[in-house]
């Protein structure tokens, strides 16, 4: 059975974003061997002078961490390793001020690491998971889908480059206007449904 990585990022009682998580789950549990990972319980570490230092010394020049630093490493290569182990990722999240959350960037962050998700060729860098699909599943409470504000989305082509590093090609559905068009909710996520159902049966 194909691995499906289930990534979210979903804090807020009553989440919108979060009843399209549910429904893909639902949709596809018997289809895919899922695992959740919850930012909100496992949260990437930041690149910061301790853990990036090594980090960048070993994956880009070679040079073995001590045993201190690997412990200190251990926790973001942990989810690069998932992410080279599943077939399928789904990363469920709301679009803060205009982007992706802090904590789904510091999961890219984690994740893109040469001389385990990326190659380093002649050519640059490559990414190591091109049988990997991938999909966004996101809300925004404003309609940045429309013309006057799609200038400002940064959440989905955030999120495409950097699948597009990784060499997964991956595609978005969003729901725009939760807040906006609150009197239009229940309409906006059924439509969302149905394109995660749409979806469910190209993967699966």
């Amino acid at each position: 059975m194909k691995k499906t990585l289930v990534v979210n990022y979903t804090p807020r009682e009553g989440s919108n974003t979060k009843k399209m998580l549910d429904h893909f789950i639902d949709r596809n549990k018997d289809k895919t061997e899922i695992t959740v990972l919850d930012l909100t319980e496992n949260t990437p570490d930041l690149l910061l002078r301790d853990n990036l230092n090594p980090m960048v010394a070993r994956n880009f020049a070679g040079i073995a961490p001590s045993e201190d630093q690997q412990k200190l490493l251990n926790k973001n290569d942990g989810f690069a390793d998932q992410l080279m182990a599943t077939d399928y990722v789904v990363v469920v999240t709301p679009i803060y001020n205009y982007s992706l959350p802090a904590t789904v960037k510091a999961w890219f962050d984690a994740i893109i690491q040469p001389g385990k998700t990326l190659a380093m060729t002649e050519k640059g860098l490559k990414g190591l998971s091109e049988n990997t699909k991938a999909v966004l599943l996101t809300t925004s409470g404003g309609d940045l889908g429309s013309d006057a504000m799609k200038h400002l989305e940064l959440a989905t082509p955030l999120a495409k480059a950097c699948f597009d590093l990784l060499g997964i090609p991956s595609e978005a559905i969003t729901v725009f206007g939760t807040q906006q068009y609150g009197d239009k909710l229940d309409d906006l996520i059924e439509a969302s449904k149905e394109e995660i159902n749409v979806l469910s049966e190209k993967w699966y």
